[in-house]
């Protein structure tokens, strides 16, 4: 449900709603068609295309360089330093950097120990070159938040979820600021502050003193830019990349490990051409929410609402969407493995255990993973690893257990290590399957991602011996903390916490656009607005926080999807415990999957269904999380983007 500024056209009939689902918002798609004027560094790459490196062609995967920050050269403070700057080409975003003397363009792995100190420069070449790369570490101004437009934009108000009012803050963001975000990184929220703007200093660029906690789980996580209004333009253009937690000891051979990152292809391209543009029935919605009249507030149970009316007809301009709200009916976009075409191939010792860590760094795009062998059949997924966290919590050896699934939902964001054992002469296949991304998205076709092929090798063993076992999931700290939850209802605070969206019509300068929140619904007062920070003057993190927890609690949130789009959850600072998801079994993550709704008969209006809200339960303990102000989001970045992100502080 995500519609173009009206003006916005393009020189094809390339529909642009369906562009819209590639995750790049409209200012970039004006960029590229020319229907507004270039900025400074689109005009550069235009004069200088490999701004970001040559395309890869081939479909054969290549694993990003590794940089170990204990290794990087020290800078004026005596911290080892890695320096990336960030550069535009046409409608690619990337990192440069320079290692050992070498400048590298792309985005690196990035390894750190538990306990790392080290400071990470973001420099910001978007428009032009900076200076902010060249000067000594002790030379840069401190960095301060961005000025957020979104505050001054006009207010309109229109009538929401249980008949709330909405705050609507139409914003329009030129997607030259960024900065950077550790997703996963549970020290101090200062420490990797995602409110800063590069553009505040005179250098455009920021200096970042991270930290890695001696707690911080073993693994797989992501870094990302984090500034509110452009970082859907900058991810889905590729500026992305893994950053990994060694273990204490090596459990298998480096040779064995593989880091494959998924994220668009470029240039851009959809799986279905041929699919139709369901602008006009979008607009429809438009239309109709412009059309309701405030009404008494409905009295709720906040945690088992009831259905409310969709915000956008399921009939209506020569369409029919699908009545079950499973399938959308606009294409979805075709993504790569390392910049490789799909599918991709990678050969592996024959018979020998590899592990596979995979990042779905896409901003928009969730996938439902599997594993299959050469006729088709399913096979398990042997997961070690969620989202940085050991599957069975066992940090000092994060790989010696595992847990089998049939399928996994890998949400933008979400992390997942494979254990994978292909024969010698057998070819096992790595396949996103059909799910239901709801009546507002897209429709999610089967695809193979990625053929790995085993091989003859003359490595008869490994170097390390590894024998994995299953996990005992029940001895868990996610199972744990459930049995200490249950022992102590009274002692754990419940939310509720609610994901709506809709679409607004045209007002004055505002144009036909899509807005998304994320509320706290536990008030029967509450009041749907989009992330609109207030710093106080020289402050670095806003004043106003939505939700305000107690270091030391433990809540229990539970996360209501009241849409037909799919939503994804991600909490800054900590990981969380998912009540039911494996199989039923409770696991720890810091980004889950929230889905679809349930269509009901709505016997007032036809066209606009009754959603039943889809529930995702979670328990988020504070006792370990840092004082400090940070957020919640939705991970779907287009939505983070129009709006559905909130501020938490832990005191």
């Amino acid at each position: 449900m995500r519609l173009p500024p009206a003006h916005l056209k393009r020189p094809t009939r390339e529909p642009l709603l369906r562009l819209l689902r590639l995750g790049v918002t409209a200012l970039l798609f004006a960029w590229v068609s020319g229907a507004t004027p270039p900025p400074a560094s689109a005009a550069r790459a235009a004069l200088h295309p490999s701004a970001c490196g040559a395309q890869i062609s081939s479909s054969r995967l290549t694993e990003p360089p590794n940089v170990e920050v204990w290794k990087l050269p020290t800078n004026a403070n005596g911290d080892h330093e890695l320096i990336l700057t960030v550069h535009n080409d046409r409608d690619r975003f990337c990192y440069g950097y320079v290692v050992n003397g070498v400048a590298q363009i792309g985005a690196p792995t990035i390894r750190v120990r538990q306990g790392e100190h080290f400071a990470l420069r973001l420099v910001n070449d978007i428009v032009r070159p900076s200076k902010g790369e060249m000067v000594a570490s002790n030379a840069l101004a401190p960095c301060m938040p961005a000025t957020m437009s979104m505050r001054m934009a006009p207010v309109n108000h229109y009538v929401g979820y249980l008949n709330h009012t909405i705050d609507d803050r139409y914003m329009k963001v030129k997607p030259v600021d960024t900065n950077i975000h550790l997703h996963g990184f549970e020290g101090p929220a200062d420490q990797e502050n995602v409110f800063l703007s590069t553009l505040s200093t005179p250098m455009h660029a920021c200096e970042y003193h991270i930290t890695i906690p001696a707690t911080q789980p073993p693994g797989t996580y992501f870094y990302h830019p984090h500034v509110h209004g452009g970082s859907d333009v900058q991810m889905a253009g590729g500026l992305t990349g893994a950053w990994i937690v060694e273990p204490a000891s090596a459990e298998i051979d480096p040779s064995a490990e593989h880091v494959i990152v998924i994220r668009y292809r470029l240039p851009f391209a959809n799986d279905n051409p041929f699919a139709p543009d369901p602008t006009p029935i979008f607009l429809l919605g438009a239309t109709h929410e412009a059309a309701l009249k405030p009404a008494p507030l409905v009295a709720y149970n906040p945690f088992d609402p009831p259905a409310w009316p969709l915000s956008s007809p399921i009939r209506g301009a020569g369409f029919t969407f699908d009545p079950s709200g499973c399938d959308g009916i606009s294409s979805e976009t075709v993504v790569s493995l390392n910049g490789a075409q799909v599918p991709a191939s990678l050969d592996v010792p024959g018979g020998q255990v590899q592990l596979l860590r995979i990042l779905n760094a896409t901003s928009d795009s969730p996938k439902k993973i599997e594993l299959r062998d050469a006729t088709g059949v399913t096979l398990p997924l042997r997961i070690v690893e969620l989202d940085g966290t050991p599957i069975s919590g066992d940090i000092d050896h994060p790989l010696a257990n595992y847990r089998e699934m049939d399928s996994l939902m890998l949400a933008p964001a979400s992390r997942v290590s494979l254990l994978v054992t292909v024969p010698e002469g057998q070819t096992l296949t790595l396949a996103g399957a059909h799910y239901c991304e709801g009546d507002g998205d897209s429709f999610q076709r089967d695809l193979d991602l990625l053929h790995i092929r085993g091989v003859a090798s003359s490595k008869t063993s490994s170097p390390v011996a590894y024998i994995p076992t299953p996990a005992a999931m029940d001895e868990a700290p996610a199972a744990k903390l459930i049995a200490y939850a249950q022992a102590h209802p009274t002692s754990i605070r419940r939310r509720a916490i609610t994901f709506t969206e809709y679409l607004f019509p045209k007002r004055g300068k505002v144009p036909v656009h899509s807005a998304y929140y994320i509320t706290d619904t536990t008030d029967p007062n509450f009041h749907e607005h989009p992330f609109s920070p207030a710093f106080a003057p020289g402050g670095s993190a806003p004043s106003n926080p939505d939700i305000v927890v107690k270091q030391g609690s433990i809540e229990e949130w539970y996360l209501f999807n009241t849409t037909m789009e799919t939503h994804v959850f991600h909490m800054h600072q900590m990981a969380f415990v998912v009540e039911s998801g494996l199989r039923g079994t409770p696991f720890t993550s810091d980004t889950v999957f929230v889905p679809v709704g349930k269509f009901l008969p709505n016997p007032h209006d036809p066209d606009y269904p009754l959603v039943k809200p889809a529930l995702v339960k979670t328990l988020l303990d504070f006792r370990h999380v840092p004082r400090g102000t940070f957020v919640f989001h939705c991970h779907m970045i287009f939505h983070e983007d129009h709006g559905m992100m909130a501020i938490i502080k832990v005191v």
